[in-house]
């Protein structure tokens, strides 16, 4: 009686352990942003707002968060953020979630930089000025050669 059981209860352990996971039934598609031809210029980590940002660029923006006053022809930058989540796959790790917002900065005419929300929006409390500091402040990862 006691192997009937204990084998009931094993079994039961099995199957209720292959129950669906209900973070993939949640209906969320998860949106990944293509950044086209610019390249990963750096990121960062925002715990407080539980935001993830991703900085993509061409050459001329590379030249551009280096010295912010030299005059660049074509500098082309967008700030992707994310709302970040917990990895299903790892435990105490975050991965990028839900789309927020997709902000770019292209050198216009005149050499004078153009700032746009292309997708979202930004805090209400930043001005397009402010906004424009913070990713020029950015600094481009060094990877190993």
């Amino acid at each position: 009686m006691k192997k009937i059981v204990s084998m009931l209860l094993l079994s039961s352990l099995i199957f209720g352990s292959c129950t669906q996971n209900p973070e993939k039934e949640t209906g969320k598609v998860r949106f990944m942003f293509d950044p086209g031809d610019l390249k990963f210029i750096s990121s960062s980590f925002n715990p407080d707002l539980q935001t993830m940002s991703a900085l993509y660029g061409n050459n001329d923006a590379l030249s551009l968060l280096a010295d912010p006053k030299h005059e660049q022809q074509q500098a082309s930058l967008k700030l992707v953020t994310y709302k970040m989540q917990d990895d299903p796959n790892y435990f105490g790790s975050k991965v990028n979630g839900e789309l927020i917002s997709v902000e770019h900065i292209s050198t216009g005419r005149n050499g004078k930089l153009e700032y746009r929300v292309l997708f979202g929006q930004t805090p209400a409390s930043d001005s397009k000025e402010h906004r424009i500091s913070l990713i020029l402040d950015y600094q481009p990862v060094r990877f190993p050669q």
